[in-house]
């Protein structure tokens, strides 16, 4: 070859040459592509220069040429995780601080649906969370409180948002009769629970205590029949309202009852006479035997009765005045 001198005829014969084996061929080939990436660096300006040095450093390491974004692109925005949660964190305690500062999540009253003797502001009172904020109310505590009052016999709260914060609904207990002892009038509803009065409700019938005892009574409601105030939250024994309900069943007219503690419930005759027949139990029988002593007695024999007794329907007896003996 014209022009070319010897090293470098020497050195394309070497690689021409078919004594080479094949891993000597290839590292021969990088480092003439070396040889001329460097060449070209020369050569070319500074941009140019240093793509070429790019594209050198990926060809020594083996990997590809880094991509290049074209100017023509989008623009694209990256966040970094970081700020996004602390932004968040800010967020949510702003959130939170709003809360805790406004009047709006305190609870200033209440709403109150399902009463008729109890109003509002006692069933207010009765929760215990005025002024609480409305996080700090727990529904399941305030029915307890409010079911702890034996005029209520059920209590369901619900918490909503402002601004009905606290929807209460009550069931109360359904006075069933008066009971009059030591001077003091209260409700008692078929279950025996003790309520207070609350008006005067005639269609009641009223069960007076005539003759206080001195001993505690028998029974789960030790209170009854004694010469003291009866406290809510006691109990008349459900037994003696049943009677008492059923009495008055019979004789719808009939507006008072007296009570004894040994002989149970009775009823002052119009003909001058007291009639005990202690509780509900087998009350139609009870009652069919007073009512043969009384015409064979009072209306046949004119005989003054002073106490008819059928509390024991199998051993009834009845008292006569002195003067009709």
């Amino acid at each position: 070859m014209i022009g070319m001198t010897n090293r470098e005829k020497r050195s394309d014969d070497a690689v021409d040459s078919p004594d080479l084996t094949r891993a000597e061929r290839p590292k021969r080939s990088r480092s003439l592509g070396h040889v001329s990436i460097a060449r070209d660096e020369q050569s070319a300006g500074l941009s140019e220069r240093r793509r070429l040095r790019r594209l050198k450093k990926a060809q020594s390491t083996h990997s590809l040429p880094p991509v290049v974004t074209p100017r023509t692109a989008p623009l694209q925005i990256y966040i970094s995780t970081r700020w996004m949660s602390a932004f968040l964190v800010v967020l949510l305690l702003a959130v939170l601080a709003l809360f805790l500062s406004r009047d709006v999540f305190y609870v200033n009253v209440i709403y109150v649906g399902g009463t008729r003797y109890l109003s509002p502001a006692e069933i207010f009172a009765r929760t215990k969370i005025d002024r609480k904020h409305i996080f700090a109310v727990n529904p399941a505590a305030v029915e307890e409180e409010l079911e702890a009052d034996p005029a209520i016999a059920d209590a369901e709260v619900q918490i909503g948002w402002p601004p009905s914060l606290v929807q209460i609904t009550i069931t109360e207990r359904e006075p069933a009769l008066v009971w009059e002892q030591a001077g003091k009038r209260v409700w008692v509803d078929i279950g025996g629970h003790v309520m207070e009065q609350r008006e005067d409700l005639s269609s009641l019938v009223r069960v007076v205590v005539e003759k206080p005892s001195e001993f505690v009574a028998r029974g789960g409601c030790p209170q009854m029949g004694m010469d003291l105030i009866l406290s809510p939250g006691s109990c008349i024994a459900p037994p003696i309202v049943a009677g008492a309900l059923q009495f008055k069943a019979l004789y719808p007219n009939v507006a008072e009852l007296v009570y004894d503690p040994a002989k149970g419930l009775g009823y002052h005759h119009g003909g001058g006479w007291v009639l005990w027949f202690g509780d509900g139990s087998d009350i139609t029988v009870k009652m069919a035997i007073n009512d043969k002593i009384v015409k064979t007695v009072f209306e046949e024999q004119r005989k003054q009765l002073v106490e008819v007794n059928v509390v024991d329907p199998d051993a009834p007896y009845y008292t006569l005045a002195p003067g009709s003996r």
